[in-house]
């Protein structure tokens, strides 16, 4: 029987390193932010719903999705950011979870890692064989994001602090990988971890 775990971790904390890790060793993966982008593309009910909502200015001329103009919309107002929430979560969540029973209907012994940065805000967790979470120290976890997205101190700590906290995170999850370190220390942490599997 297939196994899917959910991965999940902080803002800056190395998800996307971790689930690369687990591609290059032929584990089969997912991405939440695919499937974010995948419900919102030319002719699909995301799509309709958002123009109903905000408007044919957040198109571009060929029909598609202006994401600079929405996140410009949204990102300044809290009130328009939940109008995208309510029309985008349910149908992210249905494609997870449609996703996730075929992966458990499948007869083949494999074992997929699915990436959603807010698994456990999405209350995701009881869908999967299990939860890994990135952790990293939060010193480093600020310096990265401030580094990574050439922000200052003050947003940094903003969007850090608007997510779950990561010792939280790391307390619910069934296994943790540390990023706290080099690379090094971050493969001998998955290669620890890949045999719990």
């Amino acid at each position: 029987m297939s196994k899917i775990y959910g991965l999940t971790g902080g803002i800056a904390s190395g998800k996307s390193t971790v689930l690369n890790l687990f591609r290059n060793h032929n584990f089969i993966v997912y991405d939440a932010d695919y499937v974010a982008r995948d419900v919102v593309k030319l002719g699909t009910l995301g799509l309709d719903q958002i123009v109903e909502q905000f408007g044919k200015e957040v198109l571009l001329p060929n029909g598609t999705l202006n994401r600079q103009k929405l996140s410009a919309i949204v990102f300044s107002d809290r009130n328009e950011l939940d109008k995208l929430d309510k029309i985008t979560r349910p149908l992210i969540k249905r494609e997870i979870l449609q996703t996730v029973a075929e992966v458990k209907r499948s007869t083949d012994k494999t074992i997929s890692i699915f990436e959603i940065p807010l698994l456990f805000e999405g209350n995701y967790q009881n869908y999967f064989d299990g939860v890994i979470s990135v952790y990293v120290e939060p010193q480093i976890q600020l310096h990265r994001l401030m580094r990574r997205n050439a922000i200052t101190k003050e947003v940094a700590l903003e969007q850090i602090n608007s997510q779950m906290s990561m010792d939280e995170k790391k307390e619910r999850a069934d296994f943790v990988i540390d990023n706290s370190e080099d690379l090094a220390h971050l493969q001998e942490e998955f290669d620890r971890l890949v045999p719990k599997l």
